[in-house]
């Protein structure tokens, strides 16, 4: 029996109504259930290209402010999860301090205060945006840490708009101040649009096909342009060197138009 053609004007009817159940407040606990699984089947099926399991642990009470944690038997990654539509004005999201905060070992490091106040768990930040006006179900996925604003302050990359600039400065003078709880209004801007999973993974300093060290590199870049550098963090050449190899790193993941090699002169 062959099957009869869709009507015109029927898909895109779908389609609409499709938009408006992930939208409707009485179904968003089901879109956010739907694209979690969505996250960690792209995600583990990133890691199984690569050779390994990706372990991936729900947080039930949201006390900490993670939604998820990933562990690649090398790495735990705390993460905050939000979702947009495609077609929503939303332009910032409200992440916990905690969540982006170094951990013990990198306070000093990163010149945050060596208390319970500045700790944290080095933890990222996940952006689902979601497109429901294709057949398919399209996810982009954009990502941030604390080593994106770095990379973003040291002058590694850099936005086109210079409000980005404003916008890094601002976030990270809140971030070393207050309560792990509070909550950061973090901007679209201070996030990277990853090309795909693989991708992904490497933002989240998970082991990937994709290469996943950028991040200590900004860690030593951001140490060693401090008044007070940790004696044990020394760069591996010389820091304009550094600062292009790291934003190179950067840049292979992400897929930004708007996203610039920065300052590689800047000592």
């Amino acid at each position: 029996m062959t099957e009869e053609p869709s009507a015109p004007g029927e898909s895109s009817v779908a389609q609409d109504s499709f938009r408006v159940w992930m939208n409707e407040p009485a179904n968003l606990h089901a879109r956010e259930n739907i694209l979690m699984h969505r996250l960690c089947f792209d995600l583990q099926l990133a890691a199984a290209r690569h050779g390994y399991y990706l372990n991936t642990y729900y947080d039930d009470v949201d006390h900490d402010g993670f939604d998820l944690i990933f562990d690649d038997q090398d790495t735990i990654k705390k993460t905050q999860v939000k979702t947009v539509d495609s077609k929503a004005a939303t332009g910032q999201w409200g992440i916990h301090k905690r969540i982006l905060r170094p951990s013990f070992n990198n306070i000093e490091k990163l010149g945050f205060e060596s208390s319970p106040e500045g700790e944290g768990v080095e933890g990222g930040f996940i952006l689902m945006q979601f497109d429901t006006s294709v057949q398919d179900l399209v996810v982009n996925y954009f990502y941030t840490d604390l080593y994106v604003w770095l990379a973003l302050e040291c002058g590694i990359i850099r936005r086109a708009d210079g409000r980005s600039q404003k916008a890094v400065e601002t976030c990270l003078g809140d971030l070393r101040t207050g309560s792990g709880t509070d909550r950061l209004a973090v901007p679209w801007a201070l996030t990277l649009q990853a090309k795909g999973p693989d991708e992904l993974l490497a933002l989240s300093g998970l082991h990937s096909r994709a290469g996943f060290d950028w991040a200590t590199n900004v860690c030593a870049i951001a140490n060693n342009m401090r008044s007070r550098r940790h004696p044990k963090m020394q760069l591996s050449r010389p820091l304009p060197e550094m600062k292009r190899f790291a934003a190179e790193q950067i840049r292979a993941l992400v897929v930004d138009a708007d996203l610039l090699d920065g300052d590689s002169t800047r000592e």
